[in-house]
């Protein structure tokens, strides 16, 4: 191409020459020209790469189990959210929360501008606690009211150390609790992480249950948290299943729901009874698909696995009681 256009532009001079007798220059680039246009393409590539770093560290998410959040009920519409931070960055939540009800999806019906919050910053790798106060904005009395069982309601909180902000939710019920056991609860399960937990000098078999008529409850077979104490002192009355959320969970025996609802600790729960005094407790739940009151047959895919309540990520969590007390739902070799 180059090559063309000098043909031409000294066809054109000779034209203009042989015409009016007036040689005419040929111009030429100066010297140092190439040297600029590199320096100018390094500067456009070093200004490049200083954006994408600059948008990476405002615009970039944190993954799902790098923040966990509990609410605790102080009465009179007033919440204390536990907050965990396990990430490298900071979280600085900003003072508009929205009051959303999980069967519908939709907002509560009240004024969420007069909910009152305590703005906090949670440095990286430490915990804090977060005040709401929603009762100017919200008849608590109507809201417990009509909430149907297996129901609930959960804040959706916005991180906006990120400049587009990032959406958290923590679920909620008004059941009264001390926020030193809650936040106690959720620092052992932050210490807990799928994968993680070792059984305090016992040994399990992962592939069986301790009824060997049951079924395993769910794809994986990876028990990341046991039964009984564990390696950090606390006592565990379950055991996790370590998965991937959306992983099916089936029913382990036929039996009939009992409950299903929302505990902060083992979030989003199904609870069926077995006969003979034996129920089963499946917890940490993203969907239940079946409700109180349901005949189920063994194998019955029952709910999806997520990280709900006090998980640190998605697993489920399952539990066993023969006569009301707890027993280790694995068999041990």
């Amino acid at each position: 191409m180059e090559k063309y256009s000098r043909k031409n532009l000294k066809a054109i001079q000779d034209i203009v020459q042989k015409k009016t007798g007036i040689a005419v220059a040929e111009v030429r680039k100066p010297a140092g020209y190439k040297i600029r246009q590199m320096a100018l393409l390094a500067g456009c590539l070093l200004c490049f790469v200083t954006l994408c770093a600059f948008a990476y560290a405002k615009f970039s998410s944190l993954n799902g189990d790098d923040a966990m959040f509990a609410s605790v009920y102080q009465g009179n519409g007033r919440f204390e959210i536990v907050v965990i931070n396990n990430s490298d960055r900071e979280l600085k939540l900003q003072d508009e929360v929205k009051v959303m009800q999980w069967s519908t999806g939709k907002e509560v019906e009240g004024d969420n501008e007069k909910i009152a919050m305590e703005i906090l910053t949670i440095a990286p790798h430490s915990q804090g606690v977060v005040s709401i106060d929603i009762s100017e904005g919200y008849n608590i009395g109507e809201m417990e009211e009509n909430l149907p069982d297996g129901d609930w309601y959960y804040f959706v909180l916005t991180n906006n150390n990120f400049a587009f902000g990032q959406d958290w939710m923590c679920s909620f019920d008004f059941e009264i609790e001390r926020t030193e056991d809650v936040a106690h609860r959720m620092t052992e399960a932050a210490e807990q992480r799928p994968g993680e937990q070792e059984a305090a000098g016992q040994q399990y078999s992962t592939g069986s249950l301790i009824y060997t008529g049951w079924v395993w409850p769910t794809v994986s077979r990876d028990v990341s948290g046991f039964y009984g104490e564990r390696e950090n002192g606390t006592y565990s009355d379950h055991v996790n299943i370590a998965g991937t959320a959306g992983d099916e969970v089936y029913a382990v025996a036929d039996g009939v729901v009992m409950e299903t609802g929302f505990e902060s600790a083992c979030g989003n729960f199904i609870l069926v009874d077995l006969g003979d005094g034996i129920t089963v407790k499946y917890g940490h739940l993203k969907e239940m698909k079946v409700a109180a009151g349901d005949a189920i047959t063994q194998g019955q895919v029952i709910a999806v696995m997520g990280k709900t309540g006090m998980a640190s990520g998605p697993n489920l969590f399952f539990a066993v009681t023969v006569g009301g007390e707890d027993v280790n739902p694995l068999a041990v070799e």
